[in-house]
């Protein structure tokens, strides 16, 4: 296994994992949750090569907040960083928080899809990523909300077309087999007009 890992800052490590990693480690993005067992086993296989890549230790005696990202090739994204200690020991010593679903609009037709602009520039500061696709005669747009969005995001959406979050095989079946057409997708959401 050959783990992607790098420093980014005194307290803050990044560890890349590729489908294959996930495979061998025997775990899916679905499945991370620290609570359970399996994905702890995960995270101290991480820590032990992150401690031998870096030849240092990420301090776990502090409290540890763990943000997880899904990547498009079906592995995912850990920054693991340490945070002050907390005065009060009740509170957890480590945290884990994952990105939201990734959401898949598919605008009624195309004035569907120009109407949903406004919306979409309206709700920039709740969206991580975006991507524009042409599958099988269709217009998909694939969102990447910011923690806690997803809900509002779907609702805003429906007005125009279809908006939910698909499953991880039609996912991925879009973003292997589908024509991106808008690029900068996000930097849109701040423009006037989008260059599509």
């Amino acid at each position: 296994m050959a783990i992607k890992i790098q420093e980014d800052g005194e307290e803050k490590i990044s560890v890349t994992l590729t489908k294959s990693d996930m495979t061998e480690l025997d775990i899916t993005y679905e499945e991370l949750d620290y609570s359970n067992i399996e994905t702890r086993r995960v995270i101290w296989t991480i820590l032990d090569e992150a401690k031998k890549t870096l030849g240092k230790c990420v301090n776990t005696d502090n409290r540890l907040l763990i943000q997880v990202s899904p990547e498009n090739d079906g592995g995912c994204r850990l920054q693991f960083i340490t945070l002050p200690d907390a005065t009060d020991q009740k509170r957890r010593r480590l945290i884990m928080k994952k990105d939201e679903e990734q959401i898949i609009f598919c605008p009624f037709d195309k004035d569907a899809l120009t109407d949903s602009f406004d919306t979409l520039k309206a709700l920039h500061s709740e969206i991580k990523d975006m991507c524009f696709f042409e599958y099988n005669n269709k217009t998909y747009v694939i969102v990447q909300p910011k923690i806690s969005f997803t809900e509002k995001i779907i609702f805003s959406l429906s007005e125009f077309g279809d908006a939910l979050v698909p499953s991880r095989r039609f996912l991925n079946e879009i973003l292997e087999y589908a024509r991106p057409y808008l690029k900068e997708s996000t930097a849109f959401l701040t423009s006037e007009e989008p260059n599509m």
